[in-house]
């Protein structure tokens, strides 16, 4: 798990773009996403750039919806690297404004016509943690915040006003997508007293991994266990809802139920590939925003293949041996 969770002012270099280190190597990247939900419009969406500074190219996430229906998507995972870097920066029909380190705007066209104009402030100063656990590489600096999204949806020259609990993070570092097998991640806000980041990687060596962080009037707690007991749909990827429970080093315990109501697919190189879900949440009586990602398990780990002998030489035939 990650040993320490603090809330802090970023500097103006931070929130800048990174040059890779001189020994870094070639999957260092640096990364900038954002998630946002509007329950009673049952609008929202993900927007994400990965910049792969020593591969010399750059990749983009970006779907929106709107009355429950995704009504824009992007992705590409092979694009020219951006004219504009970080921290205001444009690519993918994707433009952003960091204003601070808690505060963007968001500017989005699709090739379907629809348009996001977002305003986002964050409840408080970024979250810093690195995500690099256990033996996976997400980032090994990372900040993120969760905070109030402004603006309209713009679908067939008609706007919508919508606003919503949204999610912004900025990591760099080496990325080597293959190291998680399986993630669950609840990133939900019941308001300013309250928010809720909390991941789970499986890794290659088997275990479930904690990661994240529960703001709970005016204190931040480290999450140190998670149970998320999801509900998928039958497609196999799709989730359909959660009864999760988030320990912290306080040892406070938090039961979070969630609902899916909208979802949609993003993938990457060495078969990564997870969903998002527009999710509504309930935590002691109180309802939330927020999203729902779950990566299913999507080969055997270390752990497993021991259990099972596949690594017992002839176990396997050999045209499929691994």
């Amino acid at each position: 798990m990650a040993d320490h969770v603090e809330i802090r002012e970023l500097t103006a270099d931070e929130i800048a773009g990174h040059a890779p280190p001189a020994d870094a190597p070639e999957n260092w990247q640096e990364s900038w996403g954002f998630s946002w939900h509007d329950p009673i419009r049952r609008a929202g969406g993900i927007n994400h750039i990965s910049i792969w500074r020593n591969r010399g190219y750059a990749d983009v996430w970006s779907w929106v919806a709107l009355d429950g229906e995704v009504v824009g998507k992007f992705q590409s995972l092979n694009l020219d690297m951006p004219d504009e870097d970080f921290p205001n920066w444009a690519l993918g029909g994707q433009r952003i404004t960091q204003h601070s380190g808690r505060s963007c705007s968001m500017r989005n066209s699709y090739e379907s016509g629809t348009q996001v104009d977002l305003d986002y402030e964050a409840f408080t100063d970024p979250l810093a943690f690195s995500v690099d656990v256990d033996g996976t590489t997400w980032g090994s600096s990372h900040f993120e915040s969760i905070g109030r999204v402004t603006g309209t949806v713009t679908v067939g020259g008609e706007a919508t006003e919508v606003a919503g609990m949204a999610w912004q993070d900025h990591s760099w570092g080496a990325r080597r997508w293959a190291d998680t097998l399986s993630h669950r991640w609840i990133m939900a806000g019941f308001g300013p007293d309250l928010f809720i980041s909390a991941i789970q990687v499986i890794t290659e060596k088997g275990g479930a991994v904690p990661i994240g962080f529960v703001y709970d009037s005016g204190r931040l707690h480290r999450v140190t266990q998670t149970t998320f007991g999801s509900r998928m749909a039958d497609d196999g990827h799709t989730p359909v809802g959660c009864d999760a429970q988030i320990w912290t080093d306080a040892g406070h315990g938090y039961r979070v139920l969630g609902e899916v109501h909208t979802a949609s697919p993003s993938s990457h190189v060495e078969g990564f590939w997870f969903t998002d879900g527009l999710c509504i949440f309930e935590c002691g009586g109180r309802l939330g925003a927020g999203m729902l990602e779950i990566q299913e398990l999507n080969r055997p780990t270390r752990a497993h293949r021991e259990q099972l002998g596949l690594d017992v030489p002839g176990a396997v035939p050999a045209a499929y041996a691994v």
